[in-house]
């Protein structure tokens, strides 16, 4: 007996979908090669303006450390001497617990918009492959400061801290990394 042969699409149709699945494996193969260095970069930095979440969060933050400097007789003035002073004698007086980080970090905001009034800096999302942070930003420079926990690290682990010291210190490093930096007086 003589095997019939068969030209049939019911036939043929498995080398097809055959050949189609290998070209759909290589496809998929090639672009996971090329997909991750895109995803990567793209998760490296992200700079993003603050969300209406974020102003409304600091707002708050900010409204926490007013109310202490209202225990204090004071209120929050945007003068850097007076609010620099007014954190300190909060953090003197012990009124922010070394676990309570959301406080500490309430008056990181504080000290982080006197230093962007100080030197025209302002507020960003910052996110990189360690998480999402508040940050400041100089224009459109990449240079950044992270106010938020500049305080809570210090006071979560009992170290003595100078606010004013820590300000004076933080406009000398960022003034230096400022564009024109060589030519500004050094204060």
């Amino acid at each position: 007996m003589i095997a019939q042969l068969s030209i049939s699409r019911a036939v043929s149709q498995p080398e097809l979908r055959n050949l189609r699945q290998l070209i759909s494996v290589f496809v998929l193969f090639v672009t996971s090669l090329t997909a991750p260095t895109v995803l990567s970069s793209e998760l490296e930095l992200q700079i993003r303006p603050l969300s209406a979440i974020d102003k409304h969060y600091m707002a708050e933050q900010r409204q926490t450390v007013e109310s202490l400097a209202n225990r204090l007789g004071r209120r929050l003035s945007g003068v850097t001497e007076r609010d620099l002073e007014t954190l300190q004698r909060i953090i003197d007086l012990r009124w922010v617990d070394s676990e309570d980080v959301q406080t500490q970090q309430a008056m990181g905001i504080v000290f982080g918009d006197l230093l962007a009034n100080e030197l025209d800096f302002h507020w960003v999302v910052y996110r990189d492959r360690a998480g999402r942070s508040r940050a400041l930003r100089y224009r459109d420079q990449e240079i950044y400061v992270f106010p938020v926990t500049m305080l809570s690290r210090r006071l979560s682990a009992n170290a003595p801290l100078s606010v004013s010291d820590l300000f004076d210190e933080q406009l000398k490093r960022q003034r230096q990394k400022l564009p024109g930096a060589r030519w500004m007086p050094q204060s």
